[in-house]
């Protein structure tokens, strides 16, 4: 068994005094940023953010009370990493749900202090022939980037999503804008194809994969902000909430939950996935910012 794999264990390196490695809920190791402009919760299990707070701003995630912290299942909430495929894959038969990635311990490798304040921490895991490298920057903005290199002999095809979880104060209220226009696939509505026309309100349960890599905007009257997910390296983004229906179906999400939060995914899904060759990389990632309105 790793060191790390013990809750409250050093890593090998040394951890600046504004990052702690403890034991969370369930007795799961995460690392505690608390930095001069942003504090951080990560666990080493999925590489998994479950907090972000922006300093002298309010908590920007949502991870859900009922949230199950095993060390096996997927942490419901945060910033989930989904791949080497997304939900079970192009061909519908891939297992586990959204891949391998969120239900497997990462190891640190870095955790420095930046002179702006902000921490940077690197992360990386390594199997079934890909190597994964994931860096998070907390700060007054969050910073998210992942890289996925193909140490196999043979070509793979990879999706990936980073599937944040906004904490919103009523998503009833909010206006999700920077996707006007933009081409659509809603699968709350059987995989019917759309254009959206004008801001999207949420009104009921929504599921849909737009063909945007463009930045995105959450207007939420009710907390007083906008948060702003601008991607890079991605080819599309997709809008999720499950609303009262289908939280109900979600051991690990409590049906009154729905209303204070809304998913703003960075992906590469479906044609657009990479088609990584021996020794070949892909990268992509997510800024994200909030303001006051």
């Amino acid at each position: 068994m790793s060191p790390l794999r013990r809750a409250g264990s050093r890593p090998p390196f040394r951890l600046p005094r504004v990052a702690a490695l403890t034991p969370g809920r369930g007795g799961q190791p995460r690392l505690l940023i608390d930095a001069p402009s942003g504090a951080a919760e990560i666990y080493l299990h999925g590489a998994h953010l479950t907090s972000w707070i922006p300093r002298g701003g309010g908590e920007v995630l949502f991870t859900s009370r009922q949230a199950v912290f095993d060390g096996r299942t997927a942490i419901r909430g945060g910033v989930p990493l989904c791949l080497p495929w997304f939900a079970s894959g192009p061909d519908g038969a891939r297992r586990p749900s959204h891949g391998w990635a969120r239900i497997m311990e990462w190891e640190p490798r870095c955790v420095e202090s930046r002179p702006d304040g902000a921490v940077r921490v690197l992360m990386a895991l390594k199997h079934d022939g890909l190597s994964l490298l994931y860096e998070i920057s907390v700060g007054e903005e969050l910073g998210l980037s992942l890289s996925i290199s193909n140490r196999g002999a043979a070509p793979r095809s990879v999706e990936a999503a980073l599937h944040t979880y906004l904490r919103v104060g009523d998503v009833t209220a909010v206006r999700i804008v920077g996707l006007e226009g933009r081409e659509y696939v809603d699968k709350v509505a059987g995989g019917a194809a759309s254009v959206q026309a004008g801001p999207l309100g949420v009104r009921g349960p929504v599921d849909r994969i737009y063909e945007s890599g463009a930045p995105t905007m959450v207007f939420d009257p009710a907390l007083g902000r906008r948060a702003r997910v601008s991607p890079t390296g991605s080819e599309q983004t997709v809008i999720w909430n499950p609303w009262s229906s289908g939280a109900a179906a979600l051991a690990d999400m409590a049906e009154e939950e729905f209303p204070t939060m809304v998913c703003v995914e960075t992906a590469r899904l479906g044609r657009s996935a990479a088609l990584l060759g021996p020794g070949e990389t892909m990268a992509m990632g997510a800024r994200i910012a909030v303001e006051s309105l």
